[in-house]
């Protein structure tokens, strides 16, 4: 599923542009200059407190006790961490446990646009731009909105809001006799997945949540009727149809089907399409007046002269076991019906019948915990109901088994299906899919899907510190250069390895910054010279030349401009390395210029063709 945008920039709004380009450019040439700088300096003072603090640092032989002799001094240990704080979910109170660290990593199942352009420079400078936006489901962070997709039908919703990725920190934590500092707790990693087995979900949860590996899927409400999706055939629900092979309401061979126990939950009525409906209708037989059309959780309503809330239908109202015409349009639903209207009935086994009424062409029939149940037709006699996500065959006619009130009086169940081999309900397996099998079905996900993982790090940890101390507590230790030595380790290691460690980052961080500085300067430098290969573009093969010089001579540019920007800086942070270096670079530059001065010299002797031997 893809959808092409084709744009055309003329020549001379992209010379424009392109000169507009150049004083960014310029700034961003200039500001890789200090970065440079600045960064050579980072490493060598960093370098420095370093070296300090490894020839001054003691190691410590136990945490246990606190040797007042080591007051000050930067100091070497390895112990365990504790902590006794309790960590919990605010928003799930069954994840709570003692920890170093909580954190909430929420994710979306979305409609993703993506997007690809491609140019074709044309003759006279202007350029061709075919945009490509093709969309795919994915599991991303944050929730996309679909609103402003070029092409229509990827429509994203979120059945589960205000999860939201969080982290919480212990505020205590002891080192032996010491207590560890709150920088110091943050530092703690080695975290873990939370096993979910046996946590209790919020209630507004139930019959949504599914289990698998650790992770969370939360799906859609209860009797959630999913919109078409594209690629979709007209009927087909969204995982709600049975598996292949399998009849609604027949149990497969090797199946075995069980009852829960729990009525179903009220699903929230929110995220089921409403119909605003307003006006009155005349029922005679019930009231000779004119009576208000209300909503009700989306389900249209009158109220009857004794106050019983009546659900109206299409085909009428249903009231103290008898069915009763409306004489009146009601608004959304659009029809008079002058005479009685019939009303359908749909039969479900062991429950009774209740009546199938509709909203916004979408039909129902409402559960006696006020959960709308819906309803898919399938032949002019049979279809399905939609409880918890799960198909359930119904019959369907103009005549009730049982007398149908407004409300199912009959206790509603959820059948499930339990393999033989399978855990059963209730029973969790750590890292496995539990049984409460929702709407959420991990290896088909469907648009809106929540799925959320947690992580911990344990409240006992093995850690290495190399910090200063002060009373019972640790401080980073200042050099004299004014850079501070703050170390933390997570497991055991000595104090070599511990500042071997460090010197290695601090490389990484070099390198990392160097190129950073680097591509700032390329960047400005190729943005400065656009404008020409724009000039050339009056002739894209002019143009194509022109911009790969542009590009050769950026590249030069900043990697010579980065390399004395590197040696300067070296010059004054450590004068005589820096100082030697560039001797040292100075002195081969010469030495190559020489050799390329004497060979030209020896050409012409090495051409001349040796003087030949008369033969005898």
């Amino acid at each position: 599923m893809s959808v092409e945008e084709v744009t055309t920039e003329s020549w001379g709004s992209r010379l424009g542009s392109s000169f507009k380009g150049v004083i960014g450019g310029g700034i961003l040439f200039l500001a890789g200059i200090p970065l440079l700088f600045w960064n050579e300096g980072r490493a060598v003072k960093t370098t420095k407190a370093l070296e300090e603090g490894e020839a001054v640092c003691v190691s410590v032989p136990t945490v246990d006790t606190i040797d007042a002799l080591n007051e000050g001094k930067l100091i070497h240990a390895t112990g365990n961490a504790v902590t006794q704080d309790v960590l919990s979910d605010d928003m799930f109170p069954g994840i709570s446990m003692k920890a170093m660290k909580l954190r909430r990593d929420v994710e979306y199942y979305q409609w993703v646009e993506n997007q690809s352009t491609r140019e074709e420079k044309q003759v006279g400078g202007s350029v061709k731009k075919i945009t490509t936006y093709s969309y795919t489901t994915k599991w991303v962070s944050s929730p996309v909105d679909s609103s402003n997709f070029k092409e229509a039908g990827h429509n994203n919703c979120v059945f589960y809001q205000g999860a939201e990725n969080k982290t919480q920190q212990a505020e205590n934590a002891t080192f032996g006799a010491y207590s560890l500092t709150k920088a110091q707790i943050g530092r703690i990693g080695g975290e873990k997945p939370v096993a979910l087995a046996d946590i209790e979900w919020p209630a507004d949860l139930a019959g949504r949540t599914t289990v698998n590996a650790d992770v969370l899927y939360i799906g859609a409400p209860v009797g959630y009727m999913p919109a078409m999706q594209p690629g979709m055939a007209p009927g087909m629900m969204n995982r709600m149809t049975p598996a292949p092979g399998m009849q609604p309401g027949v149990t497969p061979p090797g199946m075995v089907q069980t009852v829960a126990t729990q009525p179903v939950p009220a699903e929230k009525i929110g995220m089921v399409p409403q119909l605003t409906m307003g006006g009155f209708v005349t029922v005679p037989s019930i009231q000779p007046n004119r009576m208000s059309v209300t909503n009700v959780d989306g389900v249209p309503f009158v109220i009857a002269p004794d106050g019983t809330p009546i659900p109206v239908m299409p085909n009428g109202i249903f009231y103290g076991n008898n069915l009763h015409a409306i004489t009146a349009t009601v608004p959304g639903n659009g029809f008079v019906y002058p005479a009685a209207p019939v009303v359908q009935y749909a039969d479900i086994p062991g429950y009774g019948s209740l009546p199938i009424f509709t909203i916004e062409n979408k039909s129902f029939v409402r559960l006696a915990t006020g959960a709308l149940a819906p309803y898919v037709r399938q032949t002019p006699t049979a279809g399905q109901i939609i409880v918890n996500g799960t198909p359930i065959a119904v019959t369907v006619s103009t005549t009730a088994t049982t007398p149908a009130p407004a409300y199912n009086t009959a206790p509603a169940v959820q059948p499930t299906m339990v393999q033989p081999g399978m855990m059963q309900p209730g029973v969790a397996q750590p890292g496995a899919m539990t049984t409460t099998m929702g709407t959420a079905n991990p290896s088909t996900p469907q648009v809106g899907d929540v799925r959320i993982k947690w992580t911990y790090v344990p409240d006992t940890m093995p850690v290495s510190i190399v910090a200063q101390q002060t009373g019972n507590t640790f401080t980073p230790y200042i050099a004299e250069n004014g850079y501070d030595v703050d170390l933390l380790q997570v497991g055991t290691h000595n104090k070599a390895a511990m500042f071997q460690k460090a010197h290695t980052d601090n490389t990484i961080m070099t390198w990392i910054l160097r190129f950073v500085g680097w591509l700032m300067m390329y960047m400005g430098i190729s943005m400065i010279l656009k404008p020409l290969s724009v000039l050339g573009d009056v002739l894209p093969i002019i143009g194509n030349i022109i911009e790969f010089g542009t590009g050769i001579i950026a590249f030069t540019v900043a990697s010579v401009v980065a390399l004395v920007v590197i040696a300067i800086a070296w010059v004054a942070y450590r004068p005589v390395l820096g100082i030697t270096l560039l001797v040292a670079a100075i002195a081969l530059v010469v030495l190559i210029i020489k050799k390329k001065k004497k060979a030209p010299a020896a050409a012409p002797a090495a051409e001349t063709p040796a003087e030949e031997t008369p033969a005898e």
